[in-house]
């Protein structure tokens, strides 16, 4: 069976984003039109219906039931940040890039960290060709100017509070200063060794952009994916090949923008959603 969940939030309060819910859509027609994917198992999730219930609800109703031979796709693209946790002594010890459901709040309730989806991803046995889609930021400076974008285009990550921002920089310092004594997770820590490839929007201390495209607002990362996708050779190369050539023309277009594939070989060798 072949199954997806696209999850695209526009809808922030207080920080919005514009391309996001047009990259799921995109992303659903090109999977039922041309990788030839149900329209029943395709389900989409976005703005205020995107909360942290509800993507893990339906993130475990993708992988439940999935056999050897499946194809499924999770594909999100909206906000990403990082989070700080603390030991029992009080002392931060973590730092954690994590995606940010429609009613994030910087709490552990309203995160979705790489333990959930670990937790999540386990139960994917081989075989199944498993392809996850994070068109969104994850970076870890956000005491600095971020680069400058074009014109209508906006950084997919949600600025913290000032007591929020003291715990982060805190923890980066710890981590400059004594790794060993604070750890750095990155999303890419929930698909290693794990049945998955991730594709994500751009390295661990970057953003991703949300952009205009041919006056149409699209993540950075899906617009050129899909481009590559549906070129000539875009379903016959190995997902591999097809992510340098997307990381290529996105770094092309915003320099500070550099795409990543991680996560299972095997699934790295095969063409994207390939039977």
């Amino acid at each position: 069976m072949d199954r997806a969940l696209l999850v695209g939030i526009n809808k922030y309060p207080g920080c919005p984003l514009y391309g996001c819910v047009n990259d799921i859509t995109d992303m659903a027609g090109f999977l039922k039109e041309t990788c030839g994917f149900q329209m029943n198992n395709i389900r989409l999730l976005t703005d205020a219906r995107a909360t942290k219930a509800a993507i893990v609800e339906r993130l475990n109703l993708l992988v439940n039931g999935a056999r050897p031979g499946d194809r499924l796709l999770f594909h999100y693209s909206g906000h990403g940040a990082q989070m700080s946790t603390r030991n029992p002594a009080a002392e931060v010890d973590k730092l954690d890039e994590v995606i940010c459901p429609v009613d994030f709040d910087w709490s552990d309730e309203r995160a979705i960290r790489d333990k959930d989806f670990y937790r999540i991803f386990a139960t994917v046995p081989q075989g199944v060709e498993f392809i996850w889609i994070s068109d969104s930021c994850h970076s870890g400076d956000l005491n600095r100017d971020f680069p400058a974008l074009k014109p209508d285009h906006y950084h997919k990550t949600i600025m913290p509070p000032e007591d929020i921002n003291w715990r982060l920089q805190t923890a980066r310092e710890l981590l400059a200063e004594s790794p060993g004594r604070v750890r750095a997770t990155s999303l890419a820590s929930a698909v290693k060794e794990l049945n998955v490839a991730l594709i994500s929007g751009c390295k661990s201390n970057e953003t991703s952009a949300d952009a205009v495209f041919n006056n149409r607002p699209n993540g950075a990362l899906t617009y050129f994916l899909l481009k590559e996708l549906c070129s000539a050779h875009g379903l016959k190369m190995p997902l591999a090949d097809v992510v340098k050539k997307v990381a290529k023309a996105v770094a092309g277009y915003n320099r500070t923008q550099h795409p990543q594939l991680e996560g299972s070989g095997e699934i790295a060798k095969k063409p994207f959603a390939g039977k």
